[in-house]
C-alpha cells in the first residue's frame, strides 16, 4: 500500500491525536452516536450486505453496521490509526461478520465490485485527493451500490465549536486554520465542493442534506469533564498545545470555559448544538 499520499494525515492520527481519541473514546462515541445513526437511518443496511466502514476508529459504528446487516453480512473497518485499530479489534473480540483493515481509504486495495454500501461517520475529511479516494471507494461498490457519511459543515454553524474557540481564542492565537482543500476537520465544510468531489468520481443521485441535532460532551459527567475534553482534542485542544500555556494561564482558560459552558449542562450531560452535511450517492 502506498501511504505516501496521506503522510501527514497518517502521522497525525498514529501520533497525539490517536491516542487521545483512544483516551476520549468512551465520551467520543456517546458524542457522535446521534450522528452515526443518522446516517444508518438515511442508507438502511440490510441482513446479508457487504458494508466498508471508512475512518472506522475505534470501532463503534463498525459494530452497530455488523448488527444491523445480521445474519449473513459483514463488515469491514479501514482506517490509518493504528491505536485506534488495537482500540476497535479489542472491543470486536470474536464478533461475528467483523474484521478491521489498517490502511487509507484512498489507495486500499479493496475487492472489485464486491461491497453494497460505503459507510463513514467524519472519516472522509482527510483525504490529501478526496477524488481519488471516492474513486477507490466507487470501484469497491457493486453497481447500484450506495455511499452514505456524515461530515462538518463550517465551524461557525457548530456550537459545540464556536462557543469554546471563542473563549480559548481570548487567551491564546489560534493556529492557522487550513486552506479549503487541505484535509482536516473542516475540509467538507462547502456543500458544493463536496458535490463535485462525488461526481467527479463517478456517483449520482447525490443528495446533501443539512442536519441540525445536539451534541452531547460528557454524557454522565459534568462541566469538568466537558472541560478536559475541549483542553485536550478538538480545535480548542491544538490551540492550547501550540501555545504552551503556563498554570496560570490555563487556570483562566478553565474557569472562562467553565463560566461559557455552564448553561448548556443538563442531566444527561453538557448538550450544544451541532449541524452536519448527511451526503448520500450511488454507482451508475
Amino acid at each position: 500500500m502506498d501511504t505516501a499520499t496521506n503522510a501527514d494525515m497518517i502521522e497525525f492520527w498514529n501520533g497525539d491525536a490517536g491516542q487521545k481519541w483512544v483516551r476520549f473514546q468512551e465520551m467520543m462515541d456517546v458524542s457522535l452516536l446521534p450522528m452515526g445513526r443518522r446516517v444508518m437511518e438515511a442508507t438502511a443496511p440490510r441482513a446479508g450486505e457487504r458494508v466498508i466502514d471508512v475512518g472506522c476508529g475505534c470501532g463503534d459504528t463498525t459494530l452497530e453496521l455488523a448488527r444491523r446487516i445480521a445474519p449473513g453480512g459483514a463488515v469491514v473497518g479501514v482506517d490509518i490509526s493504528a491505536p485506534m485499530l488495537a482500540r476497535a479489534k479489542a472491543r470486536a473480540g470474536s464478533h461475528q461478520g467483523v474484521t478491521f483493515q489498517h490502511g487509507d481509504a484512498q489507495v486500499h486495495e479493496f475487492a472489485k465490485a464486491a461491497y453494497d454500501l460505503v459507510f463513514s461517520r467524519f472519516g472522509v475529511m482527510f483525504f490529501n485527493d478526496p477524488v481519488t479516494a471516492f474513486r477507490n471507494l466507487r470501484a469497491a461498490l457493486k453497481p447500484g451500490g450506495r455511499i452514505a457519511f456524515v461530515c462538518w459543515p463550517p465551524a461557525k454553524e457548530n456550537a459545540w465549536v464556536r462557543i469554546p474557540t471563542g473563549i480559548v481564542k481570548a487567551h491564546v492565537d489560534l493556529p492557522a486554520p487550513p486552506a479549503p482543500d487541505e484535509p482536516g476537520e473542516f475540509a467538507f465544510a462547502d456543500r458544493e465542493r463536496v458535490h463535485q468531489i462525488l461526481s467527479a468520481a463517478g456517483f449520482r443521485d447525490i443528495k446533501i442534506d443539512r442536519q441540525d441535532m445536539p451534541i452531547t460532551i460528557a454524557s454522565g459527567g459534568g462541566l469538568d469533564e466537558a472541560i478536559e475534553f475541549f483542553l485536550e482534542m478538538g480545535p480548542t485542544g491544538r490551540a492550547i498545545a501550540a501555545a504552551d500555556t503556563g498554570d496560570e494561564l490555563k487556570s483562566r482558560i478553565v474557569e472562562d470555559l467553565r463560566d461559557g459552558l455552564r448553561p448548556f449542562v443538563t442531566d444527561a450531560g453538557v448538550v450544544m448544538g451541532a449541524t452536519v452535511w448527511l451526503a448520500t450517492a450511488h454507482t451508475p
